[in-house]
């Protein structure tokens, strides 16, 4: 049966050819693009340290530059980051220009944002936290920083402006993978849509791996993860089923 269905498909012009399984696992998935153990990671919205965690359990050699804007949650940060080699930690936010901008900083420390809470948003805002905000491109100039590897960007809602304040970083194409979370419900007010951010990272060269786990409220999609890539990043034979130009019969 498996050589009937192989046959079918090659009189259909494509090929198959065994594949890693693309999408099951964000980490898994950046180290297939990256074939390099020693990467260097911007996260974004650090929050405690979960994804420093996770990071180094995958990349143990890597370098991490970590960013959290609450002064509250970046003390518990150093607490449990403190056991790392090669993570630094920037008590700052990342978005689109250098300024200070208000945080709200809700009761649920991953909930905080510079967004204010909507319809499908939790938590209470019990305090707002006037912080600084730097840029990844201002960033990289002041710290000599020639590529970034993995730009990971976690920061409920405010990851289009992120990725604005890193453009002249990505249109020269030093940025490898971006990593980050997707909200599709009315969590927080003013969100950009998904396809304003699809759109800006498609025209700067970088394209979609895949979408991980979906939370769901009222049914609908509510918020996952996505992983884009670089173009240069990308074998020019991609593993999975491979098309080939089809023959006259």
């Amino acid at each position: 049966m498996k050589n009937q269905i192989r046959k079918l498909i090659n009189k259909m012009g494509y090929n198959i050819v065994p594949i890693t399984q693309t999408g099951k696992n964000p980490m898994g998935d950046m180290k297939m693009f990256l074939q390099n153990d020693q990467p260097l990671i911007f996260d974004i919205g650090a929050n405690v340290g979960q994804t420093i965690n996770r990071f180094r359990s995958v990349f143990p050699k890597s370098k991490v530059y970590s960013f959290e804007p609450s002064p509250s949650t970046y003390e518990t940060l150093k607490v449990n980051a403190s056991n790392h080699e090669n993570v630094y930690l920037y008590n700052c936010a990342m978005g689109s220009s250098l300024r200070q901008m208000t945080f709200f900083e809700n009761t649920h420390s991953e909930m905080s944002s510079f967004l204010q809470l909507s319809e499908f948003g939790w938590g209470t805002v019990t305090k707002e936290t006037l912080v600084d905000v730097n840029t990844v491109d201002q960033f990289c100039s002041d710290n000599s920083i020639d590529r970034i590897d993995i730009l990971k960007s976690d920061t409920q809602g405010f990851d289009f402006e992120v990725f604005k304040g890193a453009e002249g970083t990505i249109r020269l194409n030093k940025i490898g993978l971006i990593y980050f979370e997707v909200t599709f419900s009315e969590m927080y007010k003013n969100l950009p849509s998904f396809g304003e951010i699809y759109n800006f990272l498609i025209n700067h060269n970088f394209r979609l791996v895949s979408f991980y786990k979906f939370y769901y409220q009222e049914q609908l999609a509510s918020w996952t993860d996505a992983l884009f890539v670089h173009k240069s990043l990308i074998p020019t034979s991609t593993p999975g089923i491979e098309h080939k130009p089809l023959h006259s019969l």
